[in-house]
Order: C-alpha cells, then structure tokens, then sequence
C-alpha cells in the first residue's frame, strides 16, 4: 500500500483515476433511512470496513461505533474528496478495487459495511469477478463473528422491468460496472440468502431496500413485504418507495399496479429494486424505515400481529400542513380508497355512498381534525384508523373542507389512473367532488371546493413523487391517445351532423328567397297595371285629412 500524501489518501491496486462514482446517475449510497438502521443495529467494533462508494453521513455512523475504519473507494478523486469531508479522526480513506485491497492482506474487520453493494468495487484492471467470487473476496475481509451489511441491485425490479428504454440505453460509460449480465447473480430473496450463505455468512436479516438514484429512500423487511397486501401498511410503504424510486426515469406503465398485483401473490420483496442483507447480528429492531414527508424526516414501523406501530420524527417545516410526530398505531387493512376503487369498478353506487357515509362521520368526529388522505386511512373494523403519515392543516379547517380535500385527491387518482367507474365523463372535478361530499353528508359551496382544492394539492406535493421531466408513462399516454380518438371521433360525428344540419337550412333559405324574389316580382307587376295605378290613387285620396277643402280647389281649377 502507497501513500499519496499530501492527501492523506492510501492506494491499493486497482485504483481509477480520473474517474468518479459520486456523479454520476447513481450517487454514493446513504439516506435518513440508513443511517438510521445503522445506528440501531451495529455493534461495537474495534476495525470496521466501509467498501465501496458511502455517503459521508454513513461514514461517520460506522465511525461513531468503531474505533478504526476502512474506506475503500476505487476512485482517487472520490477518496480525496471523502477525506476532506469527513470531521472523525478514526478514519482512513483507500483508494483502490476490492481484489487490491484483498492482496494487500492485513487484519480482518469485525463489521464490514457495503450498502452500495458490490457493483462498484472493482477497478478497469481488476479480473471479471462475477457477483459470487466478490462476495468470497468479501467475506474473506471479516473475522470471525463479523457484522456483515451488503447491497445487492435487484435486476428484477419493477422499475427495471417497466423501463421503457432499451438495453443499451440504460448503462453509460459514466457508471462503468464489469457485469451488466451476469448469471450467477442473486435475482430473488431465496437466492440471496443462498449465496450468501455459500460464502459462510449468516443471514439474521433481510430487507428490500428502495433507493432514489442511491439515495435510501425505504427498507422493508421481506418477510413483512412478503405478507403485505395491496393496500396494507406494508404495501402502502413498498408502493410509495417504488414510485419515488421509479420517477425519473421514462416507464412502460405505472409501478402501483404491479406492485399491487406482486403483493397479492405475495412476492413483493421480491420485486423491490434491490436488498440490504444483515449477517453475524441480532434481530433488527425495527420493521421498516421510511422517508417520510419531508427533508430529514423518518418513518420507523414495527409490525406486531395485525397492527402496525408507527413513528414519525424530524422538523415539520412550514407550508398548508403541520406534520404530527406522534406515535400512532394502525390496523393492517387495507385502505379506504382501494375499497372506494373496487365499489366503483362494480358500479355499487349504494356500496360507495355507505361508505361515503362512513367516512363523513369518522372525519367530523374521529378524524379530529386530521387532514384525510383516502390512499392512507385504514379501514379499521366498522370504523375507520389515521394512516401512516399524519397532518392538519396548518390554518383550522372544517370537516368540510377536509372532506373535499380527501374527494379531490380520490378524484384525481380515479382519473389519472384510468380506473373504471359509473359517472358519466362529462361531469367536472367540481362536480364529482360536490356529488361525493353529499354522500359524506357535507354541503359544498365554491369556498369549501376551493379550500379543500388547496389542501389537496398540499398534500400531493408533500407525498407524491415528482416525475420531473420524464412525462407520463407509455400505458398513459396510450390511454390518453385512445381517449383522444375516441373523441375526436365523436366531434366528427357531431361536425357532420352539424354540417348536414346546415346543408337543410340552407337549402330551406334558398327557398324562401326563390319565395320572395316570385312575390316582389307579382308586386311591381300589380303596381304597373291600371287596377294598380288606380288603387294608388284612392290610396292618396284616402289619406286626405280635409277632402271638402280639396273639392273646392278642383273646382276652382275646373273653372
């Protein structure tokens, strides 16, 4: 091993340089989420190894329990940076591959940290270790009884299959990875859990990690993954991770459909864009740990029979909806709005407006005062439960108001989403929305519509992913196209019959003019003749207002 001073950077064989990991499409792994795992679950170490790209922040989580750590960064650039950035003084940052470092020998680690996974730990001169062989050069790193957290990328995940992009336009030179197909790579939990095992580590744990562009953004456990189904807490978690994982890249069609569908058939950890593996340790303490609603805030769940409890810490920020932090517990059902959906799909008018019904009154009286959002309220025996994530308005809202904000939301998701339902499609959101609310027993007027308008749209800007510049996905757009047509076909019928319409009343004017032209022909001929000249004339003696006055002149002329 060399020194690079005066970086303070250590080399190892393997090294890139210029090279980087840190901008490319995928950044160092990292996240509330995982450091929060971090910190509940490592041990007291005495050597630890982070390998791989790692954000800072995990860094110094593995360097807070440690007393030396290891990091190991094929690129030059990304070490030094990482070294400069770092404020823990028991860190020592290595730049080379993992077969490099394997060859420089040394003590072995009691926790290995590699979140990242083992994609990005060879350099261009390394040999083409298949997944198997980098994780027996891994595992040879740790002592015996070692922590061990390793990555995997799921090639089977949903956002991966419904990316609509080819093959070779979804890897660049910018992420350089020796192998894209690789057959002896994990593709399921089961497998993962083998391989791992093959290369002498206990798996004590297992989740279905989903990040945004490396960034953590959830880790479920499978088991619990596994026995979610569509609508549950756990699925709820999944579909919500998926979609922020999925958001800007270009799709085939939306991931909550799939989701759903793998759920019900109970493979939805196995779907998850990639796992995070727990070996030599306890138990987790925790089911799942979210991004919640904001910047810096975290969701931690734990599944206990059929409730989940739940908690939800970190700055509320400001805006149209104050976050509340405490603790909840939440039935594992499914939620209002899948109902809704299924009600709706079988035209069950009387089944939707029950629980229209069921709603109003849970949200003038339990509800107290949360702001409704249907994807999230559990349906909770007769009555109904808060969902994961809670708000209130940040100005008092009435029940009303909070009504049309929650028919909003369900509106717009019916719609966009192209879901079957019996309303005739000329009706307007406003009209929907109004319609709706005097199922849950509320009036509404154009200040309730309006408020609950912005309500909603708060809500949607604080939970749902932002699909930036990547468009709607391909089943929308064909929906949307087939929509078109079939409109444009109904205008064209509507344009000819407007046109033929036209055609007789203008064959119709074109008679009556023939009409009148034929009687103002008729008029100046009755005005030519001498019967005419003579009605003219009585016409003007009949008009005379003193005719006795007028006999004399004549006869004054007449003389």
């Amino acid at each position: 091993m060399t020194d690079t001073s005066p970086t303070g950077v250590a080399v190892v064989r393997g090294e890139m340089q210029p090279w980087s990991d840190a901008t490319g499409p995928r950044t160092p792994a990292g996240g509330p989420a995982l450091t929060a795992l971090l910190a509940d679950l490592l041990p007291q170490a005495s050597h630890a190894l982070v390998l791989g790209p790692h954000q800072a922040d995990v860094v110094e989580a593995v360097a807070a329990c440690s007393g030396a750590v290891t990091v190991l960064l094929r690129s030059v650039s990304d070490a030094t940076a990482l070294h400069e950035a770092l404020t823990v003084g028991n860190v020592r940052v290595v730049a080379g591959a993992l077969d490099g470092l394997v060859e420089q020998g040394g003590a072995a680690y009691d926790l290995i940290v590699a979140a990242d996974g083992l994609d990005r730990v060879l350099g261009a001169d390394s040999p083409e270790l298949d997944w198997p062989r980098r994780a027996a050069a891994m595992a040879g790193l740790a002592a015996a009884g070692a922590t061990v957290l390793v990555g995997l990328t799921n090639e089977f995940g949903l956002p991966n299959l419904l990316d609509r992009r080819p093959a070779a336009q979804r890897h660049g030179d910018d992420e350089w990875r020796p192998l894209h197909d690789d057959p002896a790579r994990p593709t399921s939990p089961v497998q993962f859990r083998a391989a791992l095992t093959a290369v002498g580590l206990d798996v004590s744990a297992l989740y279905a990690s989903f990040d945004v562009a490396g960034t953590m953004h959830t880790l479920l456990d499978v088991d619990a993954a596994a026995a979610g189904r569509p609508g549950h807490p756990a699925a709820r978690l999944a579909v919500r991770a998926l979609e922020a994982a999925a958001a800007r890249q270009p799709l085939l069609a939306p991931v909550a459909p799939g989701a759903d569908d793998a759920a019900r058939a109970g493979l939805l950890g196995a779907v998850a864009p990639g796992w995070l593996a727990v070996c030599g340790a306890g138990a987790p303490p925790h089911t799942a740990y979210a991004e919640a609603d904001g910047p810096g805030r975290l969701l931690v769940a734990d599944r206990d029979g059929d409730r989940w409890r739940v908690s939800v810490a970190g700055a509320t920020g400001a805006g149209d909806l104050v976050a509340l932090d405490a603790d909840a517990e939440v039935p594992d059902t499914e939620t209002v709005e899948r109902l809704l959906l299924r009600l709706a799909a079988a035209e069950d008018v009387p089944g939707f407006r029950r629980v229209a019904a069921r709603l109003g009154d849970w949200a003038r009286t339990g509800g107290a005062g949360l702001v409704v959002r249907l994807d999230d309220t559990g349906v909770d025996g007769d009555g109904l439960a808060r969902g994961l994530l809670a708000w209130r308005a940040a100005e008092p809202a009435s029940p009303a108001e909070l009504l049309a904000a929650a028919w909003h939301r369900f509106r717009d998701r019916l719609v966009d989403g192209h879901h079957r339902h019996p309303w005739p499609p000329w009706l307007t959101a406003d009209d929907l929305v109004t319609m709706w609310l005097g199922m849950s027993g509320e009036e509404a007027d154009a200040a309730v519509l309006d408020r609950g308008r912005r309500i909603a749209d708060a809500v949607a800007a604080a939970v749902d992913a932002d699909t930036g510049d990547t468009g709607p996905d391909l089943r929308a757009v064909l929906a949307d196209a087939e929509a078109a047509r079939v409109r444009a076909v109904e205008l064209a019928g509507h344009v000819a019959g407007l046109e033929r319409t036209i055609r007789f009343r203008d064959q119709q004017l074109k008679v009556r003019e023939n009409r009148l032209r034929a009687l103002r022909a008729e008029l100046r001929a009755l005005k030519g003749s001498r019967a005419g000249q003579v009605a003219e004339a009585l016409r003007k003696v009949a008009v005379i207002r003193d005719p006795k006055r007028v006999a004399r002149a004549v006869k004054r002329r007449l003389r």
